[in-house]
């Protein structure tokens, strides 16, 4: 019996380090398809929003989707004019940037101080430094501040601003390849989705096994879908905030910020503070100073746990129960396999594998420890 279970572990645990294997080595072909079906169960939670417009309540399924997904296409057409407008404009500005940033590191740690015979040649031996932690102290400042002032101006001189807005830029013709694709997917599923539940009847024949895989189907859809569009309408409601918060403070290229802080805000935890360093960072690039930026940040930190503490919660509820370790958890597996889009699609996949494990009477209890309060 015990051998038996170490066996299955053993077992359990090749077939999961093959299949993260499998998706880390197919994540070209893989993740379009898989954001495709995110994309479809994200449709199919905005056909319910347009079923509530007057005269499109009757229409069908997939007609209410395929508005829903042009919706989305006009949305991402926008936001990707947006950013391209944005970083084009941001390259000629970069040297400005890169001098307010060389000025105030000269004014926090000072010019390197050219080192001289006198300074060649220590005024003070050993003993009287060792009897003097005064000295000991100012010798010590003084390299340090040579050390990081020689870093600054390396880093200045050798790092190239323009180089990585530039390959920023490139890197979202990438993107539009990428969501071409996946909406070209998305677009397939969509008109083979009105016969699927006769596919499934067939496949498994028993009337009990093709009901239980529909309702775990239909399920599925619910919880991704309402947790995958109410939360891009908090991403939306923070973006504006914070766009506001930018435009009121004077920082330039808000909406580019903005659309940065609410796609990040997708990620768990550390999505939002990433998000908000990107404007800060910028903004200390901008005016040379700190007061803004601080300001800036406090504000913006604000919001995100106003919104993340109190509207967040009543919005969300219980659409996506899983454990707060489990999440971090699945995040730095599936950011580790997939970046990025890994991290983002994370809380949604273990949710698909939370309600897949809960189907059955044998894998129950593992999807009860992935659960926040063991109901699944």
């Amino acid at each position: 019996m015990f051998q038996g279970r170490v066996s299955t572990i053993f077992y359990s645990v090749g077939v999961t380090i093959m299949i993260g294997w499998l998706f880390y080595v197919g994540k070209d072909i893989i993740l379009p398809i898989v954001t495709a079906i995110i994309l479809l169960q994200i449709l199919y939670a905005a056909s319910a929003a347009v079923a509530r417009v007057p005269g499109l309540g009757r229409t069908p399924v997939w007609l209410r989707a395929s508005l829903a997904l042009a919706g989305i296409l006009l949305i991402l057409f926008a936001m990707t004019r947006a950013l391209v407008a944005s970083l084009q404009n941001l390259v000629p500005s970069l040297p400005r940037y890169q001098s307010n940033l060389e000025n105030l590191f000269a004014q926090w740690i000072g010019t390197p101080e050219p080192e001289t015979m006198a300074d060649a040649v220590p005024k003070t031996d050993i003993g009287e430094l060792m009897g003097s932690p005064a000295a000991m102290l100012d010798r010590g400042s003084r390299a340090v501040t040579n050390a990081l002032s020689e870093f600054a101006n390396s880093f200045f001189t050798e790092f190239d601003f323009a180089a990585l807005a530039q390959s920023v830029l490139s890197s979202l013709t990438s993107f539009g390849g990428f969501v071409f694709i996946t909406i070209l997917y998305a677009s397939f599923l969509l008109s083979e989705i009105t016969g699927f539940p006769q596919k499934v009847q067939r496949a498994f024949g028993d009337d009990s096994a093709s009901t239980d895989t529909l309702n775990m189907f239909a399920r599925i859809n619910h919880d991704i879908g309402s947790y995958l569009a109410t939360k891009t309408l908090i991403n939306i409601i923070l973006g504006l905030v914070c766009w506001g918060i930018l435009v009121a403070l004077g920082v330039e290229y808000a909406a580019l910020w903005a659309i940065v802080i609410a796609l990040l805000n997708y990620i768990p935890y550390i999505g939002s503070i990433i998000g908000v360093a990107f404007p800060a960072l910028f903004a200390v690039a901008q005016f040379g100073t700190l007061t803004v930026p601080l300001i800036a940040t406090g504000l913006m930190i604000t919001a995100q746990v106003i919104i993340g503490n109190v509207v967040e919660p009543r919005m969300l509820s219980k659409s996506v129960n899983l454990s707060p370790m489990v999440v971090l958890v699945s995040l730095a597996i599936w950011s580790t396999l997939w970046g990025i889009s890994g991290a983002i699609l994370a809380v949604p996949f273990t949710t698909i594998l939370m309600i897949i494990l809960a189907r059955r009477e044998g894998t129950r209890p593992i999807a009860a420890l992935l659960s926040a309060d063991g109901n699944v």
